[in-house]
């Protein structure tokens, strides 16, 4: 499937600056050429090409061309910087929704570290591939209309330099399959890399005790080093096919101004013609390397789709596999506001995937009902207290004093108006595991509300909490139960295996 890099005006302005720099070079480089066939023309007393008989303005055009295209090209290079980073924008944001979107409750088949890390460079290939094009239609398209004018001067020479173009796409289209290969091999093993890493810095405290550090130091020492071995391959043969590509170019060169000699000693050939094949080839002496390289940055492009398609496959599969399972569904979705459902017995992470699948059936069934979920360990970010409530949200003082109320927090917050633009820290480093907790759940019951007032008022919204009293002391537990459970606007589930919980319980869900 497609990547959408680029949305449809975005689209239009990218292909407006290619074909404004295909259009500008190649008139600007095939009238210079002409120009100066004329000038050489003009002087042996020949006609011109352009029509133009005075010797002046030939030499004022072909010294005023140059400043017209870098003129144009350097307002062209901003267009295209723009569009290229509105290119990296959409993929990264496509990788944001893709990871959103995931079903929950199940288990990732990738971690999250590798799986940025193949976003990362799979969605830059497609990027580097779009602006192949940019980069390299230009140099295609005057190729080829200096051929048109080289067969019709003289067709031998035209033929000629065709030669190093078609002798490049046959070696690539020989080594398509090794192309392919190193460009997957060298993908799979930055991933290898990765998955290591995110391994050893999610246990760090294991492998520092541990007594075979030594051990997973040579492990990790043999893995990048296979990353760089089959990186280098993949650059090497990039950088082979380069060279050979531009290297081709010049030996036809010699081989064209060898063919024209005798002409010129002739008088079939003359000065100003020979010139003007010298100063167009340097710039067909580009075909072979631009078509080289929009071939080769397609392919790349297509392990980058392929490794996407089959990363977004194996996450449907495990998808589909997690899915399986009863879940008494109509006896909680059905469930009035005031009510509280606890979620008890097994295991913790058994709870908590309960926790998770009812909240995705929630937000599949009842996608008008406002919901919310508070996971066992809130995720904050290195901002203020206040946005990390609002999150998102349009500030409300009046709502905010009220689930700082709720949930406690105006003890820690509250007697000062700057205390709630103090910094959470990195991942909430800065607070302690209980006002964390509570953050949360004030950031759900924000959005929540937020919501409701949106749609004029809704009737009540679910506010999912995996662990309500656990990561508390005993004081600020009793308060989240007097003050979060049994509200009169919202459905409560609970995953604990509290039992304090359970008095306040009006249904229980036991996990079996």
């Amino acid at each position: 499937m497609k990547r959408k890099t680029l949305s449809g005006r975005d689209a239009w302005s990218f292909g407006a600056v290619i074909l404004m720099e295909t259009v500008t070079y190649t008139a600007s480089f095939l009238l210079s050429g002409l120009a100066k066939k004329d000038i050489f023309n003009r002087l042996e007393g020949k006609e011109t090409t352009l029509g133009i008989s005075s010797l002046s303005i030939l030499i004022l055009l072909n010294t005023t061309i140059p400043l017209v295209i870098n003129l144009v090209k350097q307002v062209n290079a901003g267009l295209a910087a723009k569009v290229e980073s509105r290119m990296r924008k959409n993929a990264k944001l496509e990788l944001l929704s893709r990871v959103l979107n995931r079903r929950q409750g199940v288990m990732e088949g990738r971690k999250y570290g590798e799986t940025v890390s193949l976003y990362r460079n799979e969605c830059e290939d497609l990027v580097s591939c779009r602006m192949e094009y940019y980069y390299q239609l230009p140099h295609l398209v005057l190729s080829a209309a200096i051929l048109v004018v080289m067969l019709g001067i003289n067709p031998l020479f035209a033929a000629i330099s065709l030669i190093p173009a078609m002798l490049i796409l046959v070696l690539i289209r020989r080594l398509d399959r090794w192309i392919l290969m190193w460009r997957e091999t060298a993908r799979k093993s930055t991933s290898e890399v990765t998955e290591f890493l995110e391994n050893v810095f999610g246990h760090m405290e294991y492998f520092r005790l541990t007594a075979g550090r030594e051990k997973m130091e040579e492990l990790f020492r043999e893995k990048c080093e296979r990353r760089a071995d089959r990186e280098i391959r993949d650059r090497l043969l990039d950088g082979i096919l380069s060279v050979i590509s531009e290297n081709a170019s010049a030996f036809v060169l010699g081989i064209v101004l060898l063919t024209a000699l005798p002409l010129y000693q002739s008088g079939r050939l003359s000065v100003g013609e020979l010139v003007m094949f010298e100063y167009y080839y340097a710039f067909l002496a580009s075909l072979p390397d631009s078509a080289g390289r929009l071939i080769r940055r397609r392919r790349q492009a297509e392990v980058a789709e392929r490794r996407l398609e089959s990363a977004e496959t194996e996450m449907r599969h495990i998808e589909c596999g997690k899915a399986e399972g009863k879940l008494p569904e109509r006896g909680i979705l059905s469930a009035r506001p005031g009510e509280t459902v606890l979620i008890c017995g097994g295991q913790e992470g058994d709870r908590s995937r309960m926790l998770r699948r009812l909240f995705q059936l929630c937000t599949e069934q009842l996608p008008e009902i406002p919901a919310a979920y508070v996971p066992a360990e809130p995720v904050l970010f290195q901002m203020s207290i206040r946005d990390n409530i609002c999150f998102g949200e349009s500030f409300s003082q009046d709502r905010m004093d009220y689930v700082m109320e709720l949930t406690g927090l105006n003890q820690d917050f509250g007697t000062d108006r700057s205390e709630m633009e103090r910094k959470a820290g990195k991942m909430g480093a800065a607070l302690s595991g209980g006002q964390k907790k509570r953050i949360g759940i004030a950031r759900a019951l924000y959005a929540c509300m937020s919501r409701c007032a949106s749609q004029n008022g809704a009737d009540g919204y679910f506010l999912f909490i995996d662990g309500l009293t656990e990561a508390v002391d005993e004081r600020t537990g009793e308060y989240l139960i007097s003050h979060v459970l049994n509200r009169p606007d919202a459905v409560v589930i609970v995953a604990s295996d509290s039992e304090r919980l359970r008095g306040c319980a009006t249904q229980i869900l036991p996990v079996e």
